[in-house]
């Protein structure tokens, strides 16, 4: 190695550099999450070696700017070797180089920490009596092939990760007759079903179609707009639509009547009159309670709504179908904006095409939103699906009860407690744990914490409850490299303290007496 490089590796203004980039990365990431989300906002600033700027960005990102990996390799090497260069064995260096080693053990943590580390969920969304084996990521997505029940009872599952899955890679797994081939793939989806579709835009159609009937004839406006003075959203539709003829008589009635009385007005009024019924009847269908998303007949009255006011049609007698096979023959795969927020979710979907020996057997669709799908090869019945990444563990909880408390009067959370029954065949051991909010469960190296509460049912129903499920190999090194600094600190003081209390103190000189007169 050089002696200029060995310099500049070695170099204290090195140092300094990475703190100050180390500091204009937390203050951009951190005011990255605003318009990325926290998770998108770790991955691009936190967990990369360099972070380039994309096409709809905000004007602050620079082009390019080192990433987290690239800094903490940096202050690691730049640390490691101005150690090794200055090192020296005294008991005066001792707690400098304590100090030193702590501060690797955190870098070297935290990098063992995004590699190593694994947030996931495990769901008991059925109620008290639910017995789990496994967790599910939150974000990523796998694709399964299932196959027939062996001798054992259980099913043979064969997977394909989500990463696979974007780059369309052909897939291909043991003891499965066929090929996979994805021709298609989105991060976030609406599936619909075909018969809510076909429901939500007869039922919308047929309501603008009243309002062109109601409003067909200008003698009949009058009475309309008297019949409005009940209603509060037509009564200020009416006062809107007449303001815009040039009408601002309070009373609308007597304006309707002047208005009529002149057919060009009254044409006009009734354009205005049909045009803001039919936009505030198809806002009105494009809301949706967060509650009912999961409601297959509201995110259909949703999806017609935002068509028809966006001025395209719902072919109501010839709706399209998603694939050639399966679930997707009665059901529209609506593809959705990627969403960033902690607390949203995107719903990817794929189409797969699969092939035996070169012949294509058809394409399927699959999402989280659909069931596992039938397929059937050579005399045997597979099943094929898209769900969230899982991980299997040789133990099994089951809820037995949950505890939601809050305090009186108020919906803040006083006790959210789980207990569940801990099974492990292995071990042959059997137990109940409670798991509450400040109290979690830590076993074979994963650590539970409890995460939500609800009910089955919005009133009564059984318990539910969702567990955070975290491996983490590298968590007690922060604890260690803390410590380790610590104890190098506390060292330095000492040994200077005592330094210094040990040093010889000069006698006190005299002070001579002021001459006496």
């Amino acid at each position: 190695m050089s002696q200029r490089l060995w310099n500049f590796l070695t170099s204290l203004k090195v140092t300094v550099v990475l703190l100050v980039l180390s500091t204009l990365l937390v203050f951009l990431g951190t005011l990255a999450q605003v318009h990325e989300g926290l998770w998108e906002a770790q991955e691009r600033w936190f967990k990369s070696y360099l972070v380039f700027r994309r096409p709809g960005d905000v004007w602050w990102v620079p082009p390019v700017f080192t990433g987290g990996y690239t800094l903490g390799f940096g202050l690691l090497i730049n640390l490691l070797a101005a150690h090794v260069k200055r090192f020296k064995l005294s008991w005066g260096k001792v707690g400098i180089h304590l100090t030193h080693a702590g501060i690797v053990l955190l870098l070297l943590g935290q990098l063992a920490t995004d590699m190593f580390s694994r947030e996931s969920f495990m769901r008991f969304d059925q109620g008290e009596g639910q017995t789990l084996a496994y967790s599910e990521a939150h974000r990523e997505v796998e694709l399964v092939v299932t196959g027939e029940p062996g001798a054992d009872g259980r099913e043979k599952v064969v997977s394909f990760t989500g990463k696979a899955l974007r780059r369309k890679l052909p897939l291909q797994g043991a003891d499965v007759p066929f090929e996979l081939r994805v021709t298609e793939f989105g991060e976030n989806c609406e599936v619909l079903s075909h018969p809510s579709v076909k429901e939500a835009a007869t039922q919308l159609l047929t309501a603008l179609g009243t309002l062109e009937t109601k409003y067909a004839q200008l003698e009949l406006l009058p009475g309309e707009a008297e019949k409005a003075l009940e209603n509060e959203g037509r009564l200020n539709v009416w006062k809107q639509a007449l303001a815009a003829v040039g009408e601002n008589d309070k009373n609308i009635v007597a304006g309707a009547a002047r208005v009529v009385a002149d057919p060009a007005r009254g044409e006009k009024l009734r354009e205005e009159l049909k045009k803001r019924f039919k936009s505030q009847m198809l806002n009105a269908f494009q809301k949706i309670p967060p509650m009912q998303m999961a409601n297959d007949r509201m995110r259909s009255m949703r999806y017609v709504g935002k068509e028809l006011s966006e001025g395209r049609t719902v072919a109501v007698d010839a709706l399209p179908a998603s694939s050639s096979m399966g679930a997707g023959l009665q059901a529209l795969v609506v593809a959705q904006p990627e969403v960033r927020g902690m607390d949203q979710q995107n719903t990817p979907y794929a189409k797969v095409e699969l092939l035996q020996k070169g012949t294509s057997l058809g394409v399927w669709v699959v999402s989280p939103w659909l069931n596992l799908q039938e397929v059937s090869v050579e005399g045997r019945t597979f099943k094929i699906g898209l769900r969230n990444e899982r991980y299997y563990q040789p133990f099994s909880l089951k809820l037995v009860k949950t505890t939601h408390e809050v305090y009186a009067g108020t919906e803040i959370p006083k006790n959210f407690q789980s207990r569940v029954f801990l099974e492990n065949s292995t071990s042959a051991e059997k137990r109940e744990v409670d798991i509450s909010m400040n109290n979690p469960l830590r076993y074979g190296g994963l650590t539970f914490y409890q995460h939500q509460m609800g009910r089955t049912e919005p009133t009564g129903g059984k318990g539910t409850s969702v567990l955070q499920v975290v491996r983490n190999p590298s968590w007690i090194t922060p604890y260690l490299g803390c410590a380790v600094v610590s104890l190098g600190m506390l060292w330095q003081f000492l040994y200077h303290l005592v330094g210094f209390l040990s040093k010889p103190r000069s006698p006190k000189t005299a002070v001579a007496s002021a001459p006496t007169v």
